[in-house]
C-alpha cells in the first residue's frame, strides 16, 4: 500500500493511465468515483472503464510521465507530459500512425485511501491538430 498520498496517485497514474489496468482502477477508486474531463459530462467508473478502454484502443502505447506532483491533505496535483501513436479510431477519425506529445494537469482528491474524484485539463487543441483532426496550432 502506498504511505502517502503522493504514492497513491503515483501508483494510479502508472497502473490506470499507463498501463490501462482496469482491475487497479476498481482497487485505486472508491466505488462512487468521479472523472471530470474538461467541459465534458462527468464520468463515474463504468464511464472511466469505457474512456480507458478508448484511449488505449487508439493509442496502445499510451504513457505519461509525472513532471511535478504536489499533495496536501486529501489533494494532490499532477503536471505530466505524454507520447503515444495513433494507432486506432478516435473520436471518429481513423488511425494516422503519427505520434503525438500530450500535456496536462489533473488534480485528484482522496477518500479512505483511494482515488475518490480527478479532475483533468488536456490540451485536447493541440492532440487534435497533431493528429490532423483540426488545423495546427
Amino acid at each position: 500500500m502506498p504511505e502517502t498520498t503522493k504514492e497513491l496517485v503515483e501508483e494510479y497514474i502508472e497502473k490506470v493511465w499507463n498501463r490501462g489496468d482496469l482491475t487497479s482502477l476498481e482497487e485505486l477508486t472508491t466505488p462512487d468515483f468521479i472523472y471530470h474531463l474538461g467541459g465534458q459530462p462527468p464520468r463515474d467508473l463504468s464511464g472511466m472503464r469505457q474512456f480507458i478502454t478508448m484511449t488505449f484502443g487508439a493509442f496502445p502505447d499510451w504513457r505519461v510521465a509525472i513532471d511535478s506532483i504536489v499533495g496536501e491533505g486529501d489533494l494532490v496535483a499532477v503536471r505530466w507530459s505524454g507520447k503515444a501513436t495513433h494507432q486506432g479510431p478516435f473520436h471518429g477519425a481513423p488511425p494516422t500512425g503519427r505520434q503525438i506529445t500530450v500535456s496536462g494537469i489533473n488534480y485528484y482528491r482522496l477518500e479512505d485511501g483511494k482515488v475518490a474524484e480527478e479532475w483533468e485539463q488536456t490540451d485536447s487543441l493541440g492532440m487534435l491538430g497533431q493528429l490532423g483532426i483540426l488545423p495546427a496550432t
